[in-house]
């Protein structure tokens, strides 16, 4: 059922923002017609990528990071929060890097995240 609400905010958001089905799947590199079956909740497969493109377009989160937040903000490091808190980084966001690391590590100052998100933002913003 995760996927059928994610769909109907994809819509709401879509209309509520403007955008027509063919701009927004222009904007997030996918066909008119499965950006139709996202909004109606019968896509199949709908990648982590794909989910989080939209998410982070119309500023929701996405069905992947919807289980997470059940779990609370345990996962969010205090440097990682403050981070967001000072630069306002949307919830979505902040989410998605809640989850990374390299080499089995996380940033652990507010410079680290803030180089991580901006490097993530420059080299997603190059792919719409």
């Amino acid at each position: 059922m995760a996927l059928e609400s994610f769909g109907k905010r994809v819509q709401r958001e879509r209309k509520e923002q403007g955008y027509s089905q063919e701009e927004l799947a222009d904007e997030v590199g996918v066909s008119r017609t499965y950006l139709s079956q996202i909004e109606q909740g019968k896509a199949q497969n709908l990648s982590l990528r794909l989910a989080q493109k939209l998410g982070t377009k119309l500023g929701i989160e996405s069905p992947y990071q919807e289980e997470r937040s059940s779990e609370g903000d345990d996962n969010i490091p205090e440097s990682l929060r403050k981070f967001a808190d000072e630069d306002e980084i949307p919830e979505s966001d902040l989410r998605m890097l809640a989850d990374i690391e390299y080499r089995g590590e996380q940033p652990q100052r507010v410079d680290q995240w803030r180089i991580v998100y901006n490097v993530i933002k420059n080299a997603t913003e190059g792919d719409s």
